[in-house]
């Protein structure tokens, strides 16, 4: 039965399941339909390997109810529902790690299609907060007027016309562009630098396109073990953003070197480094246990799927240098209607 105020969340999930009015997060080793409350996965998780703050997105997942408005971002657009019934496990997606489900009612077209709306309709302070990653289920309330106003059009179906349905196309080209080129570079299917060079001077690239002042760092700036690549800064009026990167160009599951690597620059006395945030950055994949390790550590992931969203943010705007590498092209393409 729906609440008379409804709450608004984020979540960030797959594609495939919000064709299929669904949408799913991981921890996909727990099968949460079995556990009456979020406290019981969370304790489940913690014994195991740890979970930290992540366990705030368990609890809000578990906290939705029956008309919630549910937002899934797309590449270039997002669909907005409103949640239906429990929490459920569905074994098939956990090789995604997207096994634990809701469904969710979106506003179909005539073709039985989800219809959703551009990114660009909303504020630019609501596209920053859907473009952090790392957040799967995120609280959504602040932006509740214009989270509203949106599915009020989407359910009238007064905006659906031929730019949504052109858009529909464009955001599943733009999925498989992505998966892609993700798997070009971490198989080394592109004419980047080889030695992990070339990441790293593309990571250096794609800051500089977020503001800041990126630069290589040289392999003996540090002593011992610890290292990092890439430091940056983005100074404004009221404070000055520094962080340090390392870069590791891998396919299949990284492991926790360049974890251990940021964390002997933590033990450094007296660094010129110690309020810099640390980053790691791999076109790969890590295990719960790294990501826990890393989180444990504050120090920042971002891995391959995270990169080729950054990648995708910044497509135009790269050099001719950094698309040819990457073995983008710069003609058009024309979508089929």
């Amino acid at each position: 039965m729906s609440h008379e105020s409804p709450k608004c969340y984020l979540v960030r999930t797959i594609p495939e399941l919000i064709e299929k009015s669904i949408v799913g997060i991981g921890w996909s080793d727990y099968n949460f339909s079995e556990m009456e409350t979020s406290q019981q996965v969370i304790d489940a998780i913690k014994g195991d390997y740890g979970i930290g703050r992540r366990a705030n997105q368990i609890r809000r997942f578990f906290a939705i109810t029956d008309g919630d408005i549910i937002v899934a971002p797309l590449a270039y657009s997002i669909a907005i529902g409103r949640a239906k019934g429990g929490i459920f496990f569905d074994p098939e997606y956990i090789k995604f790690d997207r096994a634990n489900q809701r469904r969710v009612v979106f506003k179909l077209n005539e073709n039985n299609k989800i219809v959703t709306l551009p990114r660009g309709e909303f504020s630019e302070a609501f596209q920053r907060r859907i473009r952090v990653q790392g957040m799967t289920v995120n609280d959504l309330s602040e932006f509740e007027p214009e989270i509203m106003i949106a599915l009020s059009k989407v359910e009238s179906g007064k905006d659906y016309s031929w730019k949504s349905q052109f858009e529909e196309k464009e955001q599943k080209s733009a999925e498989a562009f992505k998966d892609q080129l993700l798997s070009h570079i971490q198989t080394g299917n592109t004419n980047l630098q080889t030695g992990g060079i070339g990441l790293e001077h593309l990571v250096r690239e794609l800051l500089i396109l977020d503001g800041y002042d990126a630069n290589i760092m040289s392999k003996r700036a540090m002593p011992g073990k610890a290292d990092a690549d890439i430091k940056a800064s983005r100074p404004d009026r009221c404070s000055d953003t520094s962080v340090l990167v390392q870069v590791k160009h891998h396919s299949g599951f990284s492991n926790t070197h360049g974890i251990d690597q940021l964390k002997e620059i933590q033990k450094l006395e007296n660094s010129e480094y110690a309020d810099h945030q640390l980053v790691f950055l791999t076109s790969g994949s890590l295990t719960p246990e790294a990501y826990q390790y890393a989180e444990d550590s504050n120090i920042k992931v971002i891995d391959g799927h995270i990169l080729s969203d950054w990648i995708m943010e910044h497509i135009n705007r790269l050099s001719l240098e950094s698309r040819q590498s990457l073995c983008i092209s710069s003609i058009p393409t024309i979508i089929a209607p």
